[in-house]
């Protein structure tokens, strides 16, 4: 139970409980990220958004609104919906609820979780309490799922936890959307632990590294496992053993599996990571999708256009942006995902020491999710707008803490006479001070 208690050695759920109900309230949310319930056709319902709409109804009063961790890219997306709105009902008379619900209202469910979470992520132990806890649901639900996967790929029943029973998806129902969920988790738990206080240590550290790799490799998405090589890298350049220990850990993974289920495991590995039809398919609605921009240079053709032309969404974000906003929707995409690098970075150059692993692993987690990006359209992924509000509120509390020592060391100098006399009074007497001092 150590591993789950915040640095200042006062339990998490105790603190929330003891008068922070915003706090109780973002915590649940990114305990039940990894979860949605399909309704009805291309309908789903996402607990953790119940939890966001309680958060506004019980504790508007608590939200805020941090300049520091809101850009000028975030009010662009909100634009860009706009005009791309327009452009659809200017078209086809009328706004689709594919449109009206999943596009206009999620991007609003996207700004409140971003709101949400910067507003309780003023000090390091909260941004990294909310990171322990996203990691740990992740983990647990993970290996529940896991577990029915394998007794389904051995019996041949019919469990809940997979993608027509053949790779593993959780409840998040997408398995290249369940394979992001698990890349990021994956992230922040080996990036952290690479400095003097990992998030998880020892055995819930193994523990982590062992469910959330092979649940990734049960995905059998090649685009989440691509968006994990960033990872990798970041890990093989930042700490050698570290990446080494992943990768050994998978492999033992794997072998153990394979003992479990079976001779046929390898032929079944290699059928499900080889699938050719389906990335034709991707590249025909990459051509189409710039094709369409090649029609609609400027603002594209509006919100929703390529799927009602296509059918089918274009499973690449920065294409779908093209295609239906255009090259100015592209520039606020572009802006919005790169500035969350350059928040990152400027929070490690100004982070304490015993910080900078922190920033570093959402780093990584960042850029695995805008890899992932490239193959799914993963703008409406909760979990991405959780670690680009974590970097955020990392810059955000990492600028703050700078701004206050600057202001210990040197007061704002007073325009006033009396001000002014003050501060030359100070200045004086330190200066024959230091005098004496050297003499």
């Amino acid at each position: 139970m150590k591993s789950l208690l915040i640095h200042d050695h006062t339990p998490w759920v105790s603190r929330a409980a003891s008068g922070d109900v915003l706090l109780l309230l973002a915590t649940a949310y990114v305990v039940l990220l990894p979860f949605q319930i399909e309704l009805a056709t291309e309908f789903r319902l996402a607990p953790s958004d119940g939890v966001l709409l309680l958060a506004v109804l019980l504790t508007p009063h608590q939200l805020r609104f941090r300049p520091r961790a809101w850009t000028v890219w975030h009010f662009g997306l909100v634009l860009a919906f706009a005009y791309g709105c327009f452009l659809t009902a200017l078209t086809t008379g009328g706004l689709s609820r594919y449109v009206l619900l999943n596009k206009s209202v999620g991007l609003l469910f996207l700004l409140l979780t971003y709101t949400l979470i910067t507003s309780v992520s003023w000090d390091w132990a909260r941004i990294r309490g909310l990171g322990r806890w996203f990691v740990l649901s992740v983990s647990v639900q993970n290996t529940v799922w896991l577990v029915l996967f394998l007794i389904s790929f051995v019996t041949g029943a019919a469990l809940p936890g997979s993608y027509e029973g053949r790779r593993l998806c959780g409840m998040l129902i997408d398995p290249n959307a369940y394979g992001g969920l698990l890349v990021l988790a994956l992230a922040i738990s080996e990036g952290t632990s690479l400095g003097p206080r990992p998030l998880f240590g020892g055995s819930m550290l193994l523990f982590n590294r062992l469910t959330l790799s092979s649940g990734l490799l049960f995905t059998f998405s090649r685009t989440a496992w691509l968006s994990f090589v960033p990872v990798f890298l970041g890990l093989l350049v930042l700490r050698f053993r570290k990446a080494a220990l992943t990768l050994v850990t998978v492999l033992v993974g794997l072998s153990v599996a394979g003992l479990l289920v079976g001779g046929r495991f390898l032929g079944w590995v290699q059928e499900m990571a080889t699938r050719g039809e389906e990335a034709r398919g991707r590249v025909e609605l990459m051509q189409d999708a710039l094709s369409e921009f090649v029609n609609h240079p400027f603002l594209g053709a509006g919100l929703g256009n390529f799927r009602a032309a296509e059918g089918t969404i274009v499973h690449n974000t920065p294409l779908w942006f093209l295609a239906d906003l255009g090259a100015v929707g592209f520039l606020f995409f572009t802006g919005f995902a790169l500035s969350f690098f350059a928040k990152g970075m400027a929070a490690y150059r100004l982070a304490p020491p015993e910080e900078k692993t922190l920033v570093t692993a959402l780093l990584l987690g960042h850029a695995a999710m805008t890899t992932l990006s490239m193959g799914i359209e993963a703008f409406y992924q909760r979990h991405w707008w959780l670690g680009c509000a974590l970097i955020a509120s990392c810059y955000s509390v990492a600028r703050g803490r700078v701004s206050q020592e600057a202001t210990a060391v040197a007061p704002p100098l007073s325009l006033s006479s009396t001000g002014l006399t003050s501060w030359l009074r100070r200045a004086s007497t330190k200066s024959v001070w230091q005098r004496a001092g050297d003499r």
